[in-house]
């Protein structure tokens, strides 16, 4: 009998396991597909305000208490102007509440887990508080009166590519298609930071490599201790042969260290990335 009642309940713990692991892959997926309903949002709000990427961000004169002061509209670049003026269309304002009410449901469902805070809710209300400065920027630039708010509404026109980066990281393999025809604009300097950090994951890799190999390499032996000796008549060991003229004035060449591999280069060709391109 309690053989009996020790299987039922290794099998409840497995059962158990089994469970909470396909509750826990049903909730990352629910919790991606809320990212995506932002992701589609924040590139869609940000294509239609500025179809072309912009050169320039906003001008502003420095004040003395260390704020900022933009310049009136009729004086900054005719780009941001043409800007300014879509991001106050109702689409610009549909837009921003559909990613409001994404980042709102990606904040529910990652509330009760702090890995899952990190990953999706913070870098997400830190993109929605970004397009919310720029957009309440464009409707008033008095309100641009800081360095940090400055940098924040610059940041939402010049820094699409790194935005959406953080985005792509987060969507479901489903949107890669749609995602990708939004970012077409972009898709360049995406696939450029995306290479940059595989090759800074794999020259990590090398440098940990090369830290154990060292780790591992045999430590020279200590020389033995020589005997005391008049200046004019060195000794040696007995049965040792005496060194070389070079070795005796201190002058042997140190091992060359070995170099680290390069990490190989790669191309366009090479690249494989599926979010943008």
């Amino acid at each position: 009998m309690g053989e009996i009642i020790i299987r039922l309940a290794y099998g409840v713990m497995i059962v158990g396991a089994i469970l909470c692991f396909i509750f826990s892959k049903n909730h990352q997926q629910d919790l991606r597909r809320a990212a995506n309903d932002f992701a589609l949002a924040f590139v869609k709000l940000s294509n239609f305000i500025s179809p072309k990427p912009p050169k320039e961000g906003l001008r502003v004169r420095s004040l003395p208490d260390g704020g900022v002061q933009p310049l009136p509209l009729a004086e900054q670049p005719e780009a941001l102007r043409r800007i300014v003026q879509r991001a106050n269309e109702q689409d610009s304002v549909d837009l921003f509440a559909q990613a409001d009410a994404a980042a709102d449901k990606v904040s529910r469902r990652a509330s009760a887990n702090r890995t899952q805070r990190a990953q999706f809710q913070q870098p997400i209300d830190q993109l929605l508080l970004l397009a919310q400065t720029f957009l309440r920027g464009c409707e008033d630039l008095s309100t641009i009166d800081t360095e940090e708010k400055r940098a924040a509404f610059d940041s939402f026109l010049l820094e699409q590519p790194q935005h959406r980066m953080v985005l792509l990281k987060r969507i479901t393999g489903d949107l890669a298609d749609e995602y990708r025809s939004l970012n077409k604009k972009y898709a360049a300097e995406m696939e450029k930071i995306e290479a940059d950090e595989a090759k800074a994951r794999r020259q990590k890799g090398g440098g940990g490599q090369k830290a154990a190999d060292a780790a591992q390499k045999p430590k020279p032996a200590k020389p033995a201790p020589q005997s005391k000796a008049a200046p004019d008549a060195p000794q040696t060991q007995a049965g040792s042969a005496a060194p070389a003229p070079d070795a005796a004035q201190g002058n042997t060449a140190p091992d060359a260290p070995a170099s680290a591999p390069e990490p190989p280069k790669s191309s366009a060709e090479d690249w494989h990335g599926w979010g943008c391109g």
